[in-house]
This record gives structure tokens, C-alpha cells and sequence, in this order.
């Protein structure tokens, strides 16, 4: 009952003023219609693109896309961008005044959005009053983010290359040292092959030790059989040692040249799903929005002060009485 009589209430109110309320929203239309007219409101238009990460090496635990958006948000691109598009002038801040940067920031960050989709990809979004600018941008933003991409890649591949390099160098260093031992080896004891030498010398010493007409010639095999006593163990030690290392010295080789070519290789680290275009309708401001939120808070706020008004005479009047 008390609502149906509030309902009442309201509908009498809104009879009484009809004209008066039909006036209040004639003006804020029009008013709301001139306040976001080019005139007053800078129309800007929107370009933007659609972007899949590629070829990016993940760094901690973020993903690929998380990554992408860090770097997209980078003062690197921001400043390059500034400067490609003199956005201090395009935005009207005086370069030389004690809150540029910050002014340049704030504008910035209301005029590029990049967001994360569902799909695990990222939306570049640049708003400009100048529709080709605004297409530009986003180009030129897509273009940093592959240079910003690059140079971190290949800051990694270069620190994995001096590391490499520092290793490499020093197998070959303990390569080359097993190799002067081993030939001092072969020069000074004659010994060439541990187990070919050893076999023939020991077959050789049995022959003539087992034959009394030639015992006189098993000196001539003694020289061999002390020699690979001496240092055949040495020799067969480090002559494993050095095939290891020289495996050890062949996997580092290649992973220093893979490292380089990380280097060397020039790759986009992105794949534009949408490229943007020069957009042919302003984005902002939306009129018809404006206007429409305008007439409907003037014409609230203006019941809302009638009924206020007709309460306060209601009571003025019992009152009197």
C-alpha cells in the first residue's frame, strides 16, 4: 500500500511539472549536445592490433604473453614512441616544465592500452585525434617491442656465449697439455698404442723365451716391455682422459656456435593476428552516450528536488493548520 502510494505520489509530481522537466531536458540536450561537440571535446580515433607471442624465451615464471606485455610496457618503447611522434607536442605539454614526464606518462598510459585477452593474446590500442597517427603508432609500437625483444635475446645469447667461449678455451687448454705429455711420451718410450704394443711385446717375449736357440734376442724386445711398464699405465690413463675431454671440448664447441647464432639471427617475436588500420569513425567521445546520460541525470536530479520541494511545502502547510 505504501509503495503504490509513493508510485502515485511520483506519477502526480511528474503530471504537475511536466512542462518544467520537459524543459530542464530540452536544455541539458542541447547543452550536452554542445559541451561534446568537436568544439569543446577533441574527437580521437582508435587504432589497434591483435598480437601472439613467438620465438620469446621465458624468463622466471611468467608466460610468454605476461612477458610480452612487460616489455610492451617498457619506458624503452614509451620514450622511443615519444620521440618518433613528438607526443609532448601532439599532447600539448611543455617539455620544460617541472611535471612533464609525468603529464607525458599519465597522457600516454590514457592513450596506449595493451591488455591480455582470454586467448592468451595481447591487444595493442592507441587513441589519437589523428586516425593515421593513431595507426602509426601502433605500427611503430609493434616495431620497438621486436627491437626491445631482439636486444634481450641476444644480451642473453651473448652472456651464454662469453661463458661458453671461457669454457671451451680452457678444455682446449687441458686438451692441448695432454697432448704435449702423451707426445713426449711416444717420442722418449716409443709407445704409440697401449694395447696393440703390449699384446705384440708380450706374444714377441713368450716366442724367443720359448724357443733356447733365440733367448740371446729377447733383449731386443726388453727396451718395449720397460717402457710400457714405466709409463704404458700413464699412457693408457691419459690417453682416455684426453678422449673424454675432447667429447666434453666437441658438445661445448657446439653449443658455442648454436649460442652464436642466437646472436646473429634476426627474428620477429610477435605474430600480428589483426594489423591495424586508419579507423574512418571517431571512437571518442561517444555523443549520443553523453547526451543520453546528461538529460536522464538532469531530469533525476530535478524530480529528486521537486519532491524534496513539495515534502518541505506539504509540511509547511499542517503546519499552519
Amino acid at each position: 500500500m505504501s509503495e503504490f502510494k509513493n508510485n502515485s505520489e511520483l506519477l502526480n509530481l511528474l503530471l504537475r511539472w511536466w512542462k518544467h522537466l520537459l524543459g530542464v531536458a530540452l536544455i541539458a540536450l542541447v547543452l550536452s549536445a554542445i559541451f561534446s561537440s568537436p568544439f569543446i571535446i577533441t574527437p580521437k580515433y582508435k587504432s589497434f592490433a591483435v598480437l601472439y607471442p613467438a620465438n620469446i624465451i621465458p624468463m622466471g615464471n611468467e608466460t610468454p604473453t605476461e612477458q610480452m606485455l612487460q616489455v610492451l610496457e617498457s619506458d624503452v618503447i614509451r620514450d622511443s614512441v615519444t620521440n618518433l611522434f613528438h607526443l609532448y607536442e601532439t599532447y600539448g605539454i611543455n617539455q620544460k616544465g617541472s611535471s612533464s614526464t609525468s603529464n607525458l606518462i599519465k597522457q600516454y598510459q590514457e592513450s596506449v592500452v595493451f591488455r591480455k585477452t582470454e586467448y592468451e593474446s595481447v591487444v595493442v590500442e592507441v587513441l589519437d585525434k589523428d586516425p593515421t597517427q593513431a595507426r602509426d603508432m601502433v605500427e611503430s609500437i609493434i616495431f620497438f617491442f621486436n627491437k626491445k625483444e631482439r636486444f634481450l635475446q641476444q644480451e642473453k645469447a651473448m652472456e651464454l656465449v662469453k661463458i661458453l667461449d671461457t669454457q671451451v678455451t680452457r678444455k682446449r687448454a687441458e686438451m692441448d697439455s695432454m697432448e704435449t705429455i702423451l707426445t713426449g711420451i711416444r717420442q722418449n718410450y716409443g709407445i704409440l698404442d697401449y694395447a696393440l704394443q703390449t699384446e705384440y711385446a708380450t706374444e714377441r717375449y713368450l716366442e724367443v723365451i720359448s724357443t733356447p736357440s733365440r733367448k740371446m734376442n729377447a733383449k731386443e724386445i726388453e727396451p718395449l716391455l720397460d717402457a710400457l711398464k714405466e709409463k704404458g699405465g700413464e699412457f693408457m690413463a691419459l690417453n682416455e682422459h684426453l678422449w673424454r675431454v675432447r667429447g666434453g671440448y666437441n658438445d661445448l664447441k657446439e653449443q658455442l656456435e648454436a649460442a652464436e647464432r642466437d646472436v646473429e639471427k634476426n627474428l620477429t617475436y610477435c605474430n600480428v593476428i589483426t594489423n591495424p588500420v586508419v579507423a574512418d569513425k571517431k571512437a571518442y567521445p561517444i555523443r549520443w552516450l553523453i547526451v543520453a546520460v546528461s538529460v536522464l541525470s538532469t531530469l533525476l536530479i530535478s524530480v529528486l528536488f521537486l519532491s524534496i520541494a513539495e515534502n518541505v511545502r506539504g509540511k509547511d502547510t499542517v503546519n499552519e493548520h
